[in-house]
């Protein structure tokens, strides 16, 4: 599943379902803005960041304040 969604005040989020994991949730690509965060997602909304790139290099990149739109939604979808 590729997706893209508006958050906040209009920033636009490409979301990728990457794969499901073996204890529940799933893994999946957020990107925006030349940044991408490659999340696991928790059944119970938990968050852990598996990697994060800006413009392409890896890179510690903190999780946006929308982020956590995006993962109420991907709980409901």
């Amino acid at each position: 599943m590729v997706g893209t969604v508006t958050v906040g005040e209009g920033t636009e989020v490409e979301v990728e379902h990457v794969e499901a994991l073996p204890s529940g949730g799933a893994r999946f690509d957020i990107a925006a803005e030349g940044k991408r965060w490659r999340l696991d997602v928790g059944r119970d909304g938990s968050v852990d960041v598996v990697t994060t790139w800006d413009e392409g290099q890896l890179a510690d990149v903190p999780l946006p304040e929308w982020m956590d739109e995006v993962v109420a939604r991907l709980q409901h979808a």
